[in-house]
């Protein structure tokens, strides 16, 4: 499987669609997918999965937690009203829902990061200030404690 990589500035339309980059879009053909999961689960920005990779990394796991237990109970309601599902149209657009955006701060303009087996989407004045705060020699650093 090829992984989602580089760093895209785009805008939304008036419809809140977001084109994804032909390079993405790749990577979900190679994965036969055309549905994302979008979550509002990280940081302060949007994230997409692929439906495939939403479900062996996220959703599979919390589902397999005991049926009755309050702490599972909480993370699946939480899972479920911060992630939908949104697909691709033939012309390679999502249809962004509203309260995410909201959430990200995404008004028109979208950064898209690449992250290895998810796509990040950012308010681009807020992706500026936390990537201003770390170095190469930081990440070096977290690369070694995680013995990569």
């Amino acid at each position: 499987m090829e992984d989602f990589l580089g760093t895209y500035d785009y805008s939304l339309d008036d419809k809140n669609r977001l084109s994804i980059p032909a390079k993405y879009r790749k990577v979900m053909q190679s994965l036969q997918e055309d549905t994302f999961i979008v979550t509002t689960l990280e940081d302060a920005c949007l994230t997409l999965y692929p439906y495939v990779t939403f479900r062996q990394t996220v959703s599979e796991p919390v589902k397999a937690l005991r049926q009755f237990d309050d702490d599972a109970n909480e993370l699946r309601r939480f899972l479920g009203m911060h992630s939908t599902d949104v697909k691709m149209d033939s012309q390679g657009r999502i249809n962004l829902p509203a309260s995410a955006c909201e959430h990200a701060g995404i008004n028109k303009k979208v950064k898209l990061i690449g992250c290895g087996h998810k796509i990040e989407l950012w308010n681009p004045e807020k992706f500026q200030e936390i990537s201003t705060t770390r170095d190469a020699q930081s990440i070096k650093a977290e690369l070694q404690k995680f013995a990569i």
